[in-house]
């Protein structure tokens, strides 16, 4: 299986928290809904290569290194039967 990605959200917290914007606010920026940018800040999501693309191209990002505001983590186990 392949390593997916997921969001450091103190990082992005901090982003947002620095630019006075609401969740909802850099989830509109991204062009996705506040119900998705919320499960991938809280990890319950990983993000998908077009999420990654979206962050990377937003201005609120330009200067953060990919490596901080994401991890690459091994995929969770197969659940037993």
């Amino acid at each position: 299986m392949s390593r997916r990605f997921l969001l450091h959200p103190s990082r992005v917290r901090d982003l947002a928290d620095r630019h006075h914007l609401a969740q909802s606010d850099i989830a509109e920026k991204l062009g996705i809904s506040r119900a998705y940018w919320s499960q991938l800040v809280n990890r319950r999501r990983a993000l998908s290569p077009s999420i990654r693309r979206r962050i990377l191209a937003c201005d609120l990002f330009a200067a953060i290194p990919e490596a901080e505001l994401w991890e690459r983590v091994a995929p969770p186990p197969p659940h037993a039967a």
